[in-house]
């Protein structure tokens, strides 16, 4: 049998406060609407930013097409692969952007060690660094490095930040990836004695596809956009510094030293 409770005795759940509820429904719309302009702006960049490279390798691929000598045919060709990777490299650093923006208000933090991590995405880029003829190294001088990340996002920042070195540091120069903490911080640099970037540009160079004047390489000058955004979700600070010069610095540059601060967990 049932047990029927007399309305008398039912204790009303409690309403909240109307201006609790105003309050929640407007920052749903705010945060509605700062995604809304999010997605518009990404869509007005990536359509103007693809705009050109697409025209130039249909241009490239009808010049080659017209093209009877051989050594010529093959120049052509070259020049059309060489732009293909760089309108694909600018395709990948788009949805990179994307990916971190969306993740904004969704990204899952866990507890993690970045040490281990820095270690295993730096081995990925031994190759590249081979190839190009930079001394690429790993220094950890922390037993472990606990943060609160995520780690999608971590191996998005590292990557962007070590593709930075290896680009703009030319051949026989000198590339450092280290982690190291205080009581405070974990601290996650990448160093180069390439040309450096000058002091007055140090803020520039986080905007979308901002690239310094005379910068060498073929980047899509977003990676430190997207490292920036990144660090914000992980309350991480970032700063830009001259390289440590090197003995006899090899890069021929001033350097550069990123550096991201995060917050240190427990233990």
């Amino acid at each position: 049998s049932c047990k029927i409770t007399p309305l008398n005795q039912v204790t009303p759940t409690p309403l909240l406060p109307v201006w609790v509820m105003v309050d929640a429904f407007n920052d749903l719309l705010a945060r509605q609407a700062s995604s809304l302009g999010a997605q518009r702006r990404f869509i007005a960049d990536a359509a103007h930013q693809m705009k050109t490279p697409l025209a130039g390798l249909r241009t490239q691929a009808e010049l080659a097409m017209r093209e009877t000598d051989p050594r010529q045919l093959q120049r052509s060709l070259g020049q059309l692969v060489r732009s293909a990777s760089r309108t694909a490299h600018l395709v990948s650093q788009l949805l990179s952007l994307a990916r971190t923006e969306n993740l904004r208000d969704a990204a899952a933090m866990e507890p993690l060690d970045l040490c281990p991590l820095v270690r295993t995405l730096a081995s990925e880029w031994a190759d590249e660094a081979l190839k190009r003829h930079i001394d690429f190294g790993v220094e950890n001088d922390v037993g472990t490095a606990p943060i609160l990340g995520q780690p999608i996002l971590l191996r998005e920042m590292i990557h962007n930040l070590v593709d930075n070195a290896l680009r703009y540091t030319p051949e026989r120069g000198m590339v450092t990836v280290r982690t190291f903490g205080t009581p405070e911080e974990v601290v996650l640099e990448v160093e180069d004695d390439g040309v450096g970037i000058p002091a007055n540009e140090r803020q520039m160079v986080f905007e979308r596809f901002y690239r310094m004047p005379g910068a060498p390489g073929d980047g899509s000058g977003l990676g430190l956009s997207i490292v920036r955004e990144i660090a914000a979700q992980h309350n991480a600070r970032i700063e830009i510094e001259d390289g440590i010069p090197w003995p006899a610095a090899r890069g021929g540059g001033a350097g550069t030293r990123v550096s991201v601060h995060f917050p240190r967990q427990a233990e």
